[in-house]
Parts: structure tokens; C-alpha cells; sequence
């Protein structure tokens, strides 16, 4: 179980990823993309969380 919102992320991506991987390219188009969808919105938490951690750190 992730203990915070970062592993959490990582987590959902790669799961997400392993199940995109598994679909057979002939087919599932839709859920192709909804599964790329939600892996770019999870690409972009993850640099926010990035940055936010970032600037705690400066600070």
C-alpha cells in the first residue's frame, strides 16, 4: 500500500501501463486510448507533485 500521493501516482501508471500492454493491438481501441489518456493526465500530477516538492525543499 503507497503511504503517499507520489507512490500512489507511480502505482496507477504502472498499472495502467501493464494493461495497455497486455491489450492485442487488432482490437480494444478505445480503451487504448482512455488507458494513454489517464497516463499522460498521471504524467502531469506527477511532474505538479515534482514541483511542489521542489519548492517545499527551497524553502
Amino acid at each position: 500500500m503507497p503511504t503517499n500521493d507520489t507512490d500512489a501516482l507511480a502505482d496507477i501508471a504502472a498499472l495502467c501501463a501493464a494493461a495497455r500492454a497486455k491489450l492485442p493491438a487488432s482490437c480494444c481501441h478505445r480503451l487504448r486510448v482512455l488507458l494513454d489518456m489517464i497516463l499522460i493526465d498521471l504524467d502531469r500530477e506527477q511532474l505538479k507533485e515534482g514541483a511542489a516538492s521542489e519548492r517545499r525543499d527551497r524553502t
